[in-house]
């Protein structure tokens, strides 16, 4: 047995919701033995510490199950805290991710039977540094080639692709493991293991400002839909959360708005098409006035517009106090509406208005990422 450390990219702010959805379909007991999970809020970073066998059924698991919550999975080499002192100058911190690069357990994670191609990743994630990523990842590549002189750096269509991050950790496991503290910058340098590219699962078009697959998938896992509910998107765009709420609770019924015509009848619709999904469907409304009856929606899950991505604050700004009032129509007693916007500072407005504090309660305000933006997740119930 191997013991192993594997870290998963996941949607920033809803690692929570995407361990659950790990859990539940990477824990084969025949591969992986003794697994224990971790993460910290807000970096978009899973840890796995487990045991298997051999590394190349568990390459195989990973590529063969659907971790509809991930971005990508990385297999983990080496690890390392960066001194205070290395950090702060430009070519100790260099050689020093040089030095961890070069003493990674590579040999249990690759397979040397043939000459390989391979290019290097860095990410800096929150911690900036004065020399570029770029930069970084060629102080990787370079010392991964002296490890395996006869491979070829091939930046498309390589066999390997070298990973590295170096973030801050407050999981007491992770720092544990380390006999680090919360302010060291922990350094990871691994192989990255390829799986599908979830931008593309379950849609064929596209639009602007549409929604990551894989933080709709959560959004609607948090929400715990049940047998039978509706539930609906009232800005639905090119249908991302709609389709992967059908998509994964097939016994619930899913409904998406879209006051844009062409969005709806040329890419909603379309990506609908494509999943041949009969429980989901899209119409072109207007949020602001739904023509639904009072109280017959159980949830409402939506990816609001705000100002940075629609270059339209003003506008919104009519829009808000009228969407929550349809909402709030709508709705069953007692239903809950889970609302992504960026918009924070208008939204808390709108919710302090003394008619809306009569109709929402505040549940949660969850801070994630979508596209490098600050962006908020309300969880609201219905006051009856």
């Amino acid at each position: 047995m191997k013991d192993i450390h594997v870290l998963f990219r996941v949607p920033e702010g809803l690692e929570f919701i995407a361990v659950k959805d790990i859990k539940d379909s990477i824990v084969d007991s025949t591969i992986v033995r003794d697994p224990t999970f971790s993460w910290d809020n807000k970096t978009g970073h899973v840890h796995l510490f487990c045991s298997v066998k051999d590394i190349k059924d568990f390459k195989s698991h990973i590529q063969s199950i659907k971790l509809l919550s991930v971005y990508s999975v990385m297999l983990i080499a080496s690890e390392a805290i960066i001194p205070t002192f290395v950090f702060k100058e430009t070519d100790s911190t260099c050689q020093f991710i040089s030095k961890v690069t070069t003493e990674g357990d590579w040999e249990s994670l690759i397979d040397e039977d043939s000459s390989k191609t391979f290019r290097a990743t860095f990410k800096k994630g929150s911690i900036k540094h004065q020399v570029p990523s770029q930069e970084i990842a060629g102080y990787i590549g370079a010392a991964f080639g002296d490890r395996y002189s006869h491979w070829k750096v091939k930046m498309t269509e390589f066999d390997y692709e070298i990973m590295s991050v170096w973030f801050h950790s407050s999981d007491d496991t992770l720092l544990n493991r380390l006999s680090a503290k919360e302010s060291s910058i922990i350094l990871l340098v691994g192989l990255n293991i390829p799986i599908k590219d979830q931008k593309h699962r379950n849609r064929v078009f596209f639009g602007p400002t549409s929604l990551n697959p894989s933080i709709a998938y959560c959004l609607t896992m948090l929400a715990d839909p049940q047998p039978g509910q509706i539930i609906f998107d009232i800005c639905c765009g090119t249908g991302t959360i709609p389709i992967e709420g059908a998509s994964k609770y097939p016994n619930t019924f899913w409904l998406g708005g879209e006051i844009k015509s062409k969005t709806l009848t040329e890419k909603a619709r379309g990506n609908l098409s494509h999943t041949n999904l009969d429980n989901a469907e899209l119409l072109l409304s207007d949020s602001r006035k739904l023509c639904f009856r009072d109280g017959i929606v159980d949830t409402i899950i939506s990816d609001w517009p705000w100002g940075l991505r629609e270059n339209s604050f003003q506008q919104i700004q009519g829009l808000y106090p009228k969407f929550i009032k349809q909402m709030y129509r709508i709705l069953k007693n007692e239903g809950k509406a889970y609302i992504v916007t960026q918009g924070q500072k208008l939204m808390n407005t709108v919710l302090r208005y003394d008619w809306c504090k009569k109709q929402w309660l505040v549940n949660d305000i969850i801070p994630i990422g979508i596209g490098g933006y600050e962006v908020y997740l309300y969880i609201l119930s219905k006051r009856t």
